[in-house]
């Protein structure tokens, strides 16, 4: 019984938890979405084809806060999906939420004019809470990304 349990266990190890990866347009080699902000794609679940998205902005205009529900575009690629530019001025950024089965994720992107800012994109394994929202808006440069 025990040599089971050992020969288990790095299946567990290297089982992958669900969540996102975002890319530039490029990355879903799509010509559909060569003009989105960014792309994403799921990671971690099964069945790449079955996991449900959505996406809002969560943005700052003029001191005022602001939310738009977002049309996410799956590609030609199972699993990879893109976010097209739909707000203006002001700062924004990108709330992805998906749930695979029981699974859930969550991120937070944010984005400036020359499109998502990477390094600065947060990745949580439960969808981001209105808390972790304030929070990256506060985060936000003065100027806002360049």
């Amino acid at each position: 019984m025990r040599w089971v349990a050992l020969f288990c266990f790095p299946a567990f190890a290297w089982a992958q938890a669900f969540t996102f990866e975002i890319g530039s347009p490029v990355a879903s080699q799509d010509f559909a979405t060569k003009s989105a902000a960014f792309v994403f794609r799921t990671a971690g679940c099964a069945a790449p084809e079955k996991p449900e998205v959505s996406a809002t902005a969560e943005g700052l205009v003029e001191g005022t806060r602001r939310t738009l529900p977002l049309k996410v575009n799956p590609s030609s690629k199972p699993g990879v999906y893109a976010v097209f530019q739909q707000w203006t001025g002001g700062r924004w950024m990108v709330v992805l939420k998906g749930s695979c089965g029981s699974a859930q994720a969550g991120a937070i992107v944010p984005v400036g004019p020359r499109g998502f800012v990477r390094e600065d994109s947060k990745f949580f394994t439960h969808p981001a809470t209105a808390a972790e929202i304030d929070a990256a808006l506060k985060a936000f440069p003065e100027g806002g990304y360049k």
